[in-house]
Formats: C-alpha cells, structure tokens, sequence
C-alpha cells in the first residue's frame, strides 16, 4: 500500500486540513512554500500518466478543491503543481496536487 492509501486508510497518523468522502488534504512535510498543502484523491491512480478517461471528475475535483481552499484561506495567489513519474519530480506514486502560497492574503 503506498503512503497516501496508507494515509487515507488511518494506518499512519496525520492531521487532515480537510477531508470528505473523495479526498484528503494535508500539509507537506518539506513545504517549498509558506502555505504547502497537498490534495491528494482518495482513489489510487500512480500518476496523471495513469489515468483513464473515466477519471477526469477526480482530476477537476482537484481543481475545484484548490479554488475553494485558495477561497477559505483568503489566499488571492497560489501555484498548482503536479510531478508525473520520477523524473518529473513525483516521489510518491499517487496522483498528488500541490498548492503553494507565499501567503498574499486579500
């Protein structure tokens, strides 16, 4: 079981910054940034090289879940990131979004 799913399934502790029945989100552990969440899907999918057709309503949840946190946060700029594969920079195979905020609250 990779470490999101473990995550996920309450086999390693975290604190989840928000969680419902499709995704969890948690602070990186080696933030590059000031504010740097990560918004990872519920369902096991290795990376964005992974997908099926069937799961482009996760992938744009992703999207909608960053909106709506870049909203709660009253953040007014953020980067999204995703690394596919290990030479793109994805060290943990399960499809991840990174939010990073340098803060620049509204």
């Amino acid at each position: 079981m990779c470490l999101f799913c473990s995550i996920v399934a309450r086999e390693i502790p975290s604190v989840p910054v928000y969680e419902d029945e499709n995704y969890i989100v948690i602070d990186d552990i080696h933030p590059k940034a000031r504010v740097h969440m990560l918004l990872i899907p519920k369902k096991h999918i290795d990376s964005i090289a992974h997908l099926e057709n069937s799961d482009g309503k996760i992938i744009s949840g992703l999207f909608l879940l960053a909106r709506d946190i870049g909203k709660d946060m009253n953040i007014s700029g953020y980067k999204l990131q995703f690394n596919v594969g290990k030479e793109g920079g994805q060290e943990i195979m399960h499809v991840h979004l990174h939010f990073l905020a340098e803060g620049n609250t509204k």
